[in-house]
């Protein structure tokens, strides 16, 4: 009796191969097989699956001729038609002898002509020794629809349901192609991934052995689209739709977006489902979106995506998301877009998401026929590519110099490009742009008067030659009054101006109220005036108050994706640490600044954080890393800027280390000049006075030397305490012996008071060798022991061996006395002997010599040494051995 089968089940669950295994097994039992595929692309092919049937190389000749036959003649032609009868004849009385079996894969996808006749051919052989086995996929068409209800009408077929695999089948599968031990992926995590889709979890298999699974070219994504590809149009138009929106959406904006009804929608999303290949309205692998947009067209793809934005803008989704869509179009000329693109760009850089903004500004500046919308999204183009990068922000600052000109930026936009100008060295750019600013505001409203005032004062702390050269502004920033500081942005130019110029009144207070008027978040609109505020109080000599407000705010700044944030901060943070004598940090948070920007991208303001990291490394005897800044090539702008007189300063001391006094004296002098002519020449922020006293002296010159430090300590004004001590010290140099053990005594006290333990230390080691010159071997030895703590606290080599270099031997064994901790060290007094000789810089043999012992036992007793004292080499031996520093010299 003649047999019927259809095996049904979604795309990529294994028909073809259960057929392909059934179709092996009928001809090793000896059965006439015939076998043809159906494909969409046959479809308008009549006739196509009964050619592939009967007219192959395999089908018997006489079979083949009837074929052929049929083939040649006119669909009309009577002959054609006897032919065909002959070929079902034939293999009617082929049946006699051996079993016959049909397969034909994928019958849903079959020609009309093709399929009338496997039907009327299935009536035929019901009697007969045959077998018809049939595949369709669970798309519904007409095919599938007639193939059902003939067979509805045939006694003898099964149908036999192919579904997706369990976790099970899949880890079954896994351990039939590999080791699963090897694998980075579990058997849940595949069938996640894959749905249970046997060509789905063989083409990862294949990617997670050799390949990235996520590329668009993937087996993965490969074998998805084949599942496409052979599903209905309707199928594949949807799962387009998908990967366009990149994520699940309600069924009415899917179905509109592809241009579908509602109800083929759904049935479209059950199939896709009912194959492993989405769930949740989304693709199971992101892999299987990216391989269907990556074989979209380039036009189709962007079609589809000013669709989807356009829908998506009609319904009141987010700016950021239709910005997506938009981005993938490439241009957009609808007014609309210009303002959604802004303020998509305005949300990606409160989120840090510099990226997208930049594309978001980058399509609204090429797409707007408006010059003023273009001039906006320029100007903020440039500000969000400046946070990241300020040198790849050049070319944008340049083009904004003929919009400024015009008018066409706001006040506050023109402040910016002016300041992001003089940043970057355009000096005269900035004046042009200023100025014009000010003849176009001639008519223009407090509001601009206000912008000008606060350019002014920001010029006054950063480049005061160009502050000077600035016209123009209706008034001058000494006479704008409270309502036009109530911004933070003037508030604290203004006062920084004031701290390095004339000097502040009631700094802590102004400046604490404008860094809580900041907050503690860092963004565009606060970075600037909690610099100039956390400066006004370090120049001020408050630096441990600076400190207080700088810590949370670097922490703050370190949470968010805006590197040239973190560097300013950081520079800050690594001056204040200058001033407080912590070398080490001063070194590091300074070396942090300039590798997060390279010099060329700090423009002229490079000079802060090379004076800070050229000054702490000359004063911890690095003068190899030192000078490697010192000898790089900054700007010639940044000497006409604050920036220069840091570095001048810095670099004189650096000179002065390598004893190349002359060129020292130099730049110190050409600093204090340029200070006196920009009215900048406050001692708290470069004391330079009292280093170029000191070159004097070398030089031999006591009484320039005297003139320079009594007029360094004139202009130390009161409460300025670490400008005070640095003073006080240098008087007492220049000095005679007179005097200077109360000088020395002054400066230690004012200094202890400021927490600058380097200035301490100093001031300490000059103190200690007064004592000595006096002979008070006591108070010498007292000091001693703070100084050369101070000075191995804070890496201050240089200082530490010229005190070790200077203490007898009385001083070294005295500081072995007692551990850091007050505790008594327990070391015997040979063991004392030597550990304080090796603390102070003596070699073994030298100690063997001075205490008349073999170079072994001294090295006996320093193991123990060592051991007791819980360290591992001599660098560590004097940290170690130091006594904590007592209260007073």
């Amino acid at each position: 009796m003649g047999q019927l089968a259809l095996i049904s089940g979604p795309v990529g669950c294994g028909k073809t191969e259960v057929l392909d295994a059934f179709a092996d097994r009928a001809v090793r039992a000896g059965a006439l097989l015939f076998s043809a595929t159906a494909k969409r692309s046959g479809a308008e092919v009549p006739y196509d699956v009964l050619v592939q049937l009967f007219g192959a190389g395999t089908a018997p000749g006489r079979l083949r001729a009837q074929m052929d036959k049929f083939v040649d003649a006119d669909l009309a032609d009577p002959s054609g038609t006897q032919a065909l009868r002959i070929l079902y004849a034939e293999l009617l009385a082929w049946t006699a002898d051996r079993p016959v079996v049909i397969l034909v894969d994928d019958v849903q996808c079959a020609d009309h002509e093709s399929l009338r006749e496997l039907l009327d051919l299935v009536s035929r052989l019901r009697r007969a020794s045959a077998l018809l086995v049939f595949t369709q996929s669970d798309d519904e068409n007409a095919a599938t629809a007639l193939v059902r209800a003939e067979l509805l009408r045939h006694h003898h077929w099964r149908r036999i349901d192919l579904t997706l695999l369990s976790v099970e089948g899949v880890a079954a599968l896994v351990r039939a192609q590999t080791d699963p031990a090897r694998l980075p992926l579990s058997a849940a995590e595949i069938h996640r991934l894959s749905g249970g889709n046997p060509l789905l979890v063989r083409a990862l298999l294949d990617d997670v052995r050799t390949a990235d699974p996520r590329r668009p070219d993937s087996a993965f994504g490969q074998a998805l689209l084949a599942c496409l590809h052979r599903s209905s149009p309707e199928t594949l138009a949807v799962a387009r739709g998908i990967a366009v929106l990149g994520r699940p959406t309600g069924v009415p904006l899917l179905a509109d977006l592809v241009e579908l009804g509602q109800e083929q929608t759904r049935t479209a999303l059950r199939r896709l489902e009912s194959a492993g290949l989405v769930t949740g309205g989304d693709f199971r692998n992101p892999a299987g979106g990216a391989a269907v947009l990556a074989e979209l067209r380039p036009e189709e793809r962007s079609r589809l995506h000013q669709r989807a934005a356009e829908l998506l803008y009609l319904q009141g989704a987010s700016a950021s998301t239709v910005a997506r869509h938009l981005l993938q179009t490439g241009e957009t000329r609808q007014r609309w877009t210009q303002r959604l693109l802004r303020e998509a760009a305005e949300v990606a850089t409160a989120s840090d998401d510099l990226d997208f903004a930049s594309d978001c500004l980058g399509l609204a500046l090429e797409s707007s026929p408006d010059d003023h919308e273009r001039a906006t999204a320029l100007a903020r183009l440039a500000g969000v590519v400046w946070r990241r990068n300020p040198v790849a922000a050049v070319r944008h600052v340049s083009l904004l110099i003929e919009p400024s000109r015009r008018g066409l930026l706001s006040d506050r936009q023109v402040t910016a490009v002016a300041r992001s100008l003089v940043w970057h060295g355009m000096t005269g750019e900035a004046k042009e742009v200023i100025e014009a600013t000010g003849r176009i505001g001639e008519a223009g409203g407090e509001r601009r008067d206000a912008e000008l005032g606060m350019i002014r004062r920001w010029l006054r702390s950063w480049h005061p030659p160009l502050a000077k050269m600035v016209t123009g502004a209706p008034r001058q920033p000494e006479t704008l009054d409270a309502a036009d500081l109530a911004d933070e942005r003037l508030l604290g130019a203004a006062l920084l101006s004031e701290v390095l110029t004339r000097g502040a009144e009631d700094v802590v207070r102004r400046a604490e109220d404008i860094l809580r008027g900041c907050g503690t978040e860092v963004d565009e609109s606060t970075l600037e005036p909690a610099e100039s505020a956390l400066l006004a109080l370090l120049y001020s000599d408050h630096a441990e108050r600076a400190l207080t407000w700088c810590d949370p705010l670097l922490a703050a700044a370190s949470e968010r994706y805006a590197p040239t944030w973190n560097a300013r901060l950081e520079a800050v943070r690594g001056e204040i640490a200058l001033y407080q004598g912590d070398l080490p940090n001063a070194e590091r948070y300074s070396r942090a600044a300039l590798d997060r920007i390279a010099p060329r991208g700090w423009g002229v303001a490079v000079g802060a954080p090379l004076a800070t990291y050229i000054q702490a490394t000359t004063m911890m005897g690095d003068l190899d890393a030192a000078g490697a800044y010192a000898k790089a090539p900054v700007p010639q702008e940044m000497f006409k800027t604050r920036f220069g007189l840091r570095y001048l300063y810095a670099r004189g001391l650096y000179l002065s280390a390598c004893d190349r006094w002359h060129a020292a004296l130099s730049d110190l002098l050409t600093c204090g000049e340029l200070a006196s002519e920009w009215e900048m020449d406050v001692p708290s922020f470069v004391p330079w006075r009292g280093a170029a006293a000191r070159l004097y002296l070398k030089l031999g010159d006591r009484d320039r030397a005297q003139k320079l430090a009594g007029a360094q300590l004139i202009r130390a004004k009161q409460g300025l305490t670490r400008t005070a001590g640095i003073s006080l010290r240098a008087v007492a140099a220049c000095g005679g012996t007179r005097g200077r053990l109360q000088l020395l005594r002054e400066a230690v006290d004012v200094l202890h008071a400021s927490g600058d333990r380097f200035e301490l230390a100093c001031a300490l080691a000059d103190l200690h060798r007064a004592h000595q010159a006096t002979g008070e071997r006591q108070r010498a030895n007292a000091v001693f022991q703070q100084a050369l703590r101070l000075a191995t606290e804070c890496r201050a080599e240089p200082l530490r061996r010229a005190l070790l270099h200077q203490s007898s031997d009385e001083h070294a064994e005295s500081i072995v006395t007692k551990q850091p901790n007050g505790g008594l060290v327990k070391l015997s007094r040979a063991e004392r002997r030597v550990t304080a000789l090796a603390a102070t810089g003596h070699t073994n043999r030298e100690i063997a010599q001075k205490l008349y012992i073999t170079v072994s036992t001294v090295e006996q007793h320093l193991t123990k040494a060592y051991r007791k004292l819980n360290v591992t080499n001599r660098a560590d031996l004097a940290a170690a051995c130091m006594p904590t520093m007592a209260d007073s010299a």
